[in-house]
């Protein structure tokens, strides 16, 4: 009878153990610095704005710092796949992601990924990217900038963010829709595609507004028209869109934090809660505010909902544009 005790006594205590085990042993998290992957050139405004996020992200990531990361080229192909590599699934490396990485640049680049690869924490923002043209130029007005293209086929070169991303697409498209041919001169973000225009290299340039408003402010460059179905009304609330002017292009621009597929659903929870309560931070809004870059935060669970609007809206216009 001691015997049977002594052995139930031990069973007991190693299923304990184990119990003990399987719980201490469970790895904490956070426990190590965040990486936030943006897929453009520095300076730009996809870096300003990831910069601006993670800048008081720290309180609520734990006390774990987020730091920037840098992974441009590729038409944003680069970013997504360093992402995407099979080391970076723990939660640790997410992506700001946007309608080019994720939308455009897949299907234009025929990268071997989608965003049915990822997983949303939140949206960022909601804008447009928009065309843009020296205010000592010949145009006026999109009116006059289709003028001229008829008038000139190919004459126009205009720079981009690179093959691939939704600035690309929008000009492209529009180029398809408007019966005009120009020529893109890509480069590796706003940064470069601003410069090409203000020095004269080209004679127009699709990019995020963000950049370029400094400029146009001053007098330098002058809005032609936005991409988006709607006006952007907190960026530029006096600039027409395509469709305002008689050419059916629609390509909203939205920007998304994602992390890979394969990131534990416990560490999704709390990357989505922690950026939540980052979203709801007055200082942050008023910091994005300041970069005229307003937040338009949407939680994960929306992730499909939106990608999938956004997937009927890009893949005719990329069929438009032959790309």
């Amino acid at each position: 009878m001691n015997r049977c005790k002594m052995m139930v006594g031990i069973v007991s205590l190693f299923s304990i153990g184990l119990l003990a085990g399987h719980v201490w042993g469970a790895e904490a998290f956070p426990t190590k610095p965040f990486e936030l992957v943006q897929p453009f050139a520095s300076g730009g405004s996809t870096d300003v704005m990831c910069r601006t996020i993670v800048a008081r992200a720290t309180p609520f990531l734990d006390n774990q710092p987020c730091v920037v990361v840098t992974k441009a080229g590729g038409g944003t192909v680069i970013g997504s796949k360093y992402v995407l590599d099979g080391y970076h699934n723990d939660g640790y490396t997410l992506f700001s992601s946007s309608t080019s990485s994720l939308m455009v640049a897949p299907v234009v680049n025929k990268a071997n990924f989608s965003w049915r690869d990822f997983v949303g924490i939140n949206q960022t923002m909601l804008g447009s990217d928009a065309l843009f043209v020296r205010a000592d130029g010949p145009f006026t007005g999109l009116e006059k900038f289709i003028e001229y293209a008829k008038q000139n086929p190919g004459k126009i070169k205009y720079s981009s963010t690179g093959t691939g991303t939704s600035p690309h697409l929008g000009a492209a498209g529009l180029a398809a829709v408007a019966g005009i041919s120009i020529k893109q001169i890509p480069t590796k973000g706003d940064a470069e595609a601003l410069t090409a225009l203000l020095g004269g290299h080209v004679m127009a340039a699709s990019m995020n507004p963000l950049s370029a408003l400094p400029h146009v402010a001053a007098g330098r460059l002058r809005c032609v028209a936005q991409y988006g179905g709607e006006r952007d009304k907190l960026v530029q609330p006096n600039v027409p869109t395509c469709k305002e002017q008689g050419v059916d292009v629609e390509l909203d621009l939205w920007r998304w934090i994602v992390v890979p597929k394969g990131v534990p659903p416990e560490r999704v929870k709390f990357l989505r809660a922690a950026f939540m309560k980052i979203f709801q931070d007055k200082e942050t809004l008023v910091a994005l505010e300041k970069i005229q870059c307003p937040a338009s935060y949407r939680p994960g669970e929306d992730y499909e909902q939106v990608m999938m609007k956004s997937e009927k809206a890009v893949m005719p216009l990329i069929k438009a544009a032959g790309l």
